[in-house]
């Protein structure tokens, strides 16, 4: 047995072009810069893991929080005790939250384990999770927020010329989501994520108007996103399968929209709810109630490679979420851009992946 001898969180932030103001900026100024939070861990014999922690806008409290409370509970642990540690983590650090920056730290570590593992074992991730189904993982493309019927036709033409099949816009206004469905109409299949952005009865006026435009799924529709009861009345109308679950974090909360019957779609963030395991617990848990596991990827680090390899385990596999954006630096190189909207999945041990030391070096973002 070996041990965590070192841990480091480390913050890269990459410029991008993307001609939209990204999903997470909605509730503020635009930054067209992606945060990647790397959970970087060393045995004592040298083997490094590597892992992601959901992050935005260069937070470096998040940076803050993992290094001072979650990663001094990771040294001296045994490597491979990858379930203990991360249900350790999270019973002794409950009390500082369930869902959020915690929980995104807890699944970094367990990512990085995982990653470990692989590399100690000789086998890629999806060995480990009983085998890939699949040699590639089709990617969907998610485009920015545009608010603009011309740019937002621009852009879904754009990806459809890369060969994406399958679009997601975030759009609220109705004759810009209209201008995308025209634009792909006979290229490319649209679906439409809101981003929580309505009451339940303004969701459903929604709901009722966007119906001729034939979306494949509606996500998140209902502000909170945790209501549950107010989601599964828009599902109840019939007119869209209801896609959520990025916001959630662990099981429970599935189990929850499930039993409120608010769901078609499952889409969990290994990089928020828990990591691997909780991904493969929620997706036994679709299987077994008809609901579809698609899981949530708007990640660009380990949290996007442990996606490839979690989507490539399963019989059906599900889609992978690419935000739409040209970097100025990839952090995996050619290997982080996908080639006729697939990603070959990884067969080299652990992630099969390990982050560029050089695009790291130059974007690092450094504490004052």
């Amino acid at each position: 047995m070996t041990k965590i001898a070192n841990a480091e969180a480390i913050l890269v932030s990459i410029p991008f072009e993307s001609g939209g103001t990204p999903p997470w900026s909605f509730g503020g100024a635009p930054r067209n810069a992606f945060d990647i939070m790397l959970v970087r861990l060393e045995t004592e014999d040298g083997i490094v893991g590597w892992g992601e922690a959901f992050s935005r806008n260069q937070d470096r409290s998040l940076q803050a929080l993992i290094e001072s409370r979650i990663l001094p509970l990771v040294i001296g642990r045994e490597a491979d005790r990858i379930a203990e540690t991360k249900f350790e983590l999270e019973f002794e650090l409950h009390n500082f939250g369930r869902v959020g920056p915690v929980m995104y730290g807890i699944s970094a570590v367990e990512i990085a384990l995982w990653d470990i593992l692989g590399k100690r074992c000789g086998q890629p991730l999806a060995a480990l999770l009983g085998g890939a189904f699949a040699g590639e993982v089709e990617v969907y493309a998610s485009l920015m927020r545009y608010g603009s019927q011309e740019l937002v036709a621009e852009w879904t033409k754009k990806a459809i010329g890369l060969g994406y099949k399958n679009i997601k816009l975030h759009e609220v206004e109705l004759p810009v989501i209209k201008a995308a469905v025209q634009a792909a109409s006979g290229k490319a299949r649209v679906t439409l994520d809101t981003n929580c952005p309505w009451s339940v009865e303004e969701a459903l006026e929604y709901d009722k108007a966007l119906e001729p435009l034939g979306l494949d799924w509606l996500e998140e529709p209902v502000w909170p996103p945790e209501n549950y009861k107010g989601l599964a009345r828009i599902r109840q109308a019939g007119r869209h399968l209801i896609a959520a679950g990025e916001n959630a974090g662990s099981m429970y909360d599935f189990v929850a929209m499930i039993d409120a019957g608010a769901i078609d779609i499952a889409q969990p963030d290994v990089a928020k709810t828990g990591g691997i395991i909780e991904l493969q617990k929620i997706a036994a848990l679709c299987e077994t109630h008809g609901v579809e596991f698609v899981p949530h990827c708007a990640l660009f680090g380990p949290g996007q490679v442990a996606t490839i390899h979690i989507c490539a385990a399963h019989r059906r596999v599900p889609m992978l979420e690419r935000l739409f954006c040209e970097f100025e630096a990839e952090l995996y190189g050619e290997y982080g851009i996908p080639k006729r909207a697939h990603f070959v999945v990884p067969t080299e041990p652990g992630l099969g992946r390990d982050p560029d030391p050089h695009v790291i070096r130059e974007y690092r973002v450094t504490t004052n």
